[in-house]
Parts: structure tokens; C-alpha cells; sequence
């Protein structure tokens, strides 16, 4: 059978021709056919007509010589016309999704290329779009069943696509290609849709709805420059809310409920040092200073916790405002001086006095509060910290500059996490919470800032500074 098929080929490969040489030969059998039948119709004439039929026999050839010409151009023509109208069909219908059989080799070598190519190309086609077929069944399931809801806007608002896990009350079931005014109800969802599509841009919204929460990504999806379409990512972040809720309260009704025996206890403390008034070098006066002094900690990170629990809750109340810097400065230095003059240290502020900043002015002496009573806490007797501000590019750089223990690099990038401390015991014999560098890098975040730390290289590397940089306008 295979012996028979290649045979089959090479014998239609033997017959076929171009299609010059196919025009050529049959144009070369015509004139023969011509040249034959004039000899023939020469003898005929001249031996057995009469000269006065010599000029119809001649117009009779004239006439076959002109219909033979018409018939064989008609035929070359209607041959190559009949199986390009074939080869035509078949692209129509590749070009529609039916690839169907395969054309027929015709015998024109031309004609026969195109063909051949055209079912090679059929073929290729044919495999792709099956496996293309499969990837989009893939896909579409893929998306279908993702535990995160999915949807896709056109440039002209309407629904392009929504997988099973989007909620029904954003976005209702079978709303493909429903115009979003039409579809959803929910006027703060549509609003956040209608403003990032005109815009173009990213946009996420957190939206509470029958007791659930979502956080919701819209994305341009633009592989040129161009914006093909959106594309919509919903999170049902419920558990994740509740958690954050229950953790509040925990830490809430905790503080509250730790601060009541802890404000007892040093108010006892306080009525026995004040009733007993033991000598200043005794036993009893010791503990009793103890006890005070433990319990003014406990209560600073009772406190601290409080803080710290408000800012990553957004609970905190966040008023921004223009300010002068310089007046913030010159009043925290009143609550700062009890503080620096029990080691005889110096505080320098370097301000000028029309730099204004827009950040929250409570939250922001907090945030200079604690980075200078730390200053204070590391620097030795004598020493000076400075208080620096000044802008560049479009920012203000707060500076707090101190000359104190420094702190090593690898410590550096993590002074900022909670409860983190380079020097325990130190720490605790300053009476330091472990939460005074959290709370500034949260306030500064809030600022849409940021807070670092490094080496006070202007003293020999003694001491750090730390710098807090704020978008001149949040």
C-alpha cells in the first residue's frame, strides 16, 4: 500500500508541469495543429478547388484558425480559473474556522505550490486552534472557580466577563455585556469604576457590604500603550477585617483593663513613700522607687500599645494641616527641657522660621517627642542633640542628631519592629517600651513618609541621626 502511494506520487510529480510550460506546449500542439492544416488545405486548393472557392476554403480556415485560438486560451484560462475559485473557497473557509479535507494537488506545478502550502497551513491552523481552544477551556475554568472574584470592563463600560466568585451584590449573576450603570447598584462601586476608567489608572477600593468586606483592585490592561480593557479583582477580606477588629478590642479592653490595677498600685506606692518617708539610702525607699518606677513603664506601653493599635487601625483621627515647624519646635522644647536637663544635655533647633509643613500636628509632636527623649535616653551627661529641618526637592527633612551610643548596622533596619531593642538591659534601665520607634515609623506612614536611621558621621561616627522625609503636600 505504501509502495503503491509513493508511486502515486512520484507519477503526478512526473506530470506535472508549470504553468508556462504547460501554456507553452499546448500553444506549440495548436500552431502545429495550424501548420499541418494549412499544407493540407494548400494541396487541397491548389490541386482539386476551383479558383472561385479558393477565398471561401481560405475564410473557412481563417475561421477554424480564430476558434481554435479562442478554444485554446478558454480552455488554458477556464482551467486555471476553475481550480483557483477551489483554492479560494478553501481560504474562505480556513479564514471562517472550517479546515475541512484537503485540496486536491492540481498538475500545475504554481498551482500545486499554493495548494500544498495552503493544507500545510491548514493543518498548522487546524492544530492551533484546537490547542488554543483547550488553553481558553483551561483559562475560562481557571478563572470560573478562582477563590478571588474576576471581572473585565470594556472602553465603552460594558462587562466583558465575571467568574462565579464576583458577589451578586456588586456585580449580579449573567451581566456579560450589560453596561455598568445598568448592572450595579452600588453607587460608591460605580463611582470608583466610572472615575478609573476616565482616568485610566490603577485604583483600589475597600467597601463594606451586608456585613462583608471587600478590598477591590481595578487594573488598565494595556499591552501597547493603548488600554485594551480593565480588569477587576475582588477580595472578601471579612475574616481578615474581624480578625483586625477582635484584636483591637483585645488590645483595647486589655490596656483599659490593665491600666485600673497599675494606676492602683502606684497610687499605693505613692501613699507609702509619702507616709512612711523611709531615709534616702534605705532598703524601703528603694523598693518603693521600684514598684514607681515600673509602674510609669507599665503604664508607657499600656499607652504605646494603645497608639500602636489606633494607627494600624486607621482609628487614629488624622487632621493635617499647615504649620510652622519652628513654633511646634519651640513648644516641644518646654516639654523636652525637664527631660535633657537631668543629664545637663542641650537641645540645638536649627529651623527657619518660615518653613511651614502640612502633616497633623499632634501626631507629629508624638513622633518628635520620641525620637528626642530616646536621643536623650542613649546620649551621655554633657552631650548635645540637635533638631534640624530644611527642604530639598520638594521635601521636608526632619533631622534629630545625637551623640550618643550609635547603633550598629545590623541593628539598624530593625529598630523600627515592635518590642525590637539593640541594648536590653540598657533599655529597660532607661525605662524604654520597645514601642517608641514603631509609633514613629507608623505616624511617618501615615504622612506618606518615611524614617531612617544611620552613624553620626560629623562626630567620628559616635551617635546617629535619624531623618524623616515628608511629601511637602500629603
Amino acid at each position: 500500500m505504501i509502495v503503491w502511494k509513493l508511486s502515486e506520487e512520484s507519477v503526478i510529480a512526473l506530470t506535472m508541469r508549470s504553468l508556462f510550460s504547460n501554456i507553452l506546449l499546448k500553444n506549440w500542439l495548436f500552431l502545429v495543429v495550424l501548420l499541418i492544416s494549412a499544407i493540407l488545405s494548400y494541396i487541397i486548393i491548389e490541386n482539386f478547388i476551383e479558383l472561385s472557392h479558393k477565398f471561401i476554403i481560405l475564410s473557412i480556415y481563417v475561421i477554424f484558425a480564430m476558434y481554435g485560438a479562442f478554444y485554446v486560451s478558454y480552455n488554458i484560462a477556464k482551467n486555471i480559473s476553475d481550480k483557483l475559485k477551489i483554492i479560494e473557497k478553501k481560504t474562505r473557509d480556513i479564514n471562517a474556522g472550517d479546515f475541512g479535507s484537503a485540496l486536491t494537488i492540481p498538475t500545475i506545478r504554481e498551482l500545486a505550490d499554493l495548494a500544498e502550502s495552503i493544507n500545510t497551513m491548514s493543518r498548522r491552523l487546524r492544530l492551533q486552534f484546537s490547542d488554543l481552544s483547550l488553553e481558553k477551556e483551561k483559562f475560562n475554568s481557571l478563572l470560573l472557580n478562582l477563590k478571588e472574584g474576576v471581572f473585565a470592563i470594556d472602553l465603552d463600560r460594558k462587562i466583558l466577563f465575571q467568574n462565579n466568585t464576583v458577589p451578586n451584590s456588586l456585580i449580579p449573576t449573567n451581566s456579560q455585556f450589560r453596561d455598568i450603570h445598568d448592572a450595579i447598584e452600588n453607587e460608591k462601586f460605580l463611582q470608583f469604576l466610572i472615575t478609573n476608567i476616565q482616568k485610566g489608572e490603577d485604583g483600589k477600593l475597600d467597601i463594606s457590604l451586608n456585613d462583608k468586606y471587600y478590598s477591590i483592585w481595578l487594573y488598565p490592561l494595556k499591552p501597547g500603550k493603548k488600554i485594551l480593557m480593565f480588569i477587576g479583582v475582588v477580595l472578601d477580606i471579612t475574616e481578615e477585617v474581624m480578625r483586625q477588629i477582635m484584636k483591637e478590642q483585645f488590645v483595647q479592653n486589655t490596656s483599659h483593663e490593665l491600666k485600673t490595677p497599675i494606676t492602683s498600685i502606684k497610687g499605693y506606692a505613692e501613699t507609702l513613700l509619702d507616709k512612711l518617708n523611709p531615709d534616702q539610702n534605705s532598703v524601703e525607699r528603694k523598693f518603693i522607687q521600684t514598684i514607681l518606677r515600673n509602674t510609669d513603664r507599665m503604664i508607657r506601653i499600656v499607652d504605646d500599645m494603645l497608639t500602636l493599635s489606633k494607627l494600624d487601625s486607621h482609628n487614629m483621627i488624622f487632621q493635617p494641616e499647615l504649620f510652622s515647624l519652628k513654633d511646634l519646635a519651640d513648644n516641644l522644647r518646654l516639654t523636652i527641657d525637664g527631660v535633657v536637663s537631668i543629664k545637663n544635655q542641650t537641645l540645638e533647633i536649627d529651623i527657619q522660621e518660615n518653613l511651614k509643613i502640612y502633616a497633623d500636628a499632634i501626631l507629629f509632636e508624638h513622633l518628635l517627642l520620641n525620637l528626642l527623649q530616646n536621643a536623650s535616653a542613649y546620649s551621655m551627661e554633657n552631650k548635645v542633640i540637635q533638631l534640624k529641618a530644611f527642604i530639598k526637592n520638594n521635601q521636608t527633612i526632619i533631622q534629630i542628631i545625637d551623640q550618643g551610643l550609635g547603633i550598629p548596622e545590623e541593628h539598624a533596619k530593625r529598630i523600627f519592629e515592635r518590642f525590637y531593642r539593640v541594648d536590653t538591659n540598657r533599655s529597660r534601665k532607661e525605662g524604654g517600651t520597645g514601642l517608641g520607634l514603631s509609633i514613629v515609623k507608623n505616624i511617618a506612614k501615615l504622612h506618606k513618609g518615611e524614617v531612617n536611621v544611620m552613624p553620626n558621621f560629623l562626630n567620628n561616627g559616635d551617635g546617629s541621626i535619624f531623618t524623616i522625609t515628608i511629601p511637602n503636600k500629603v
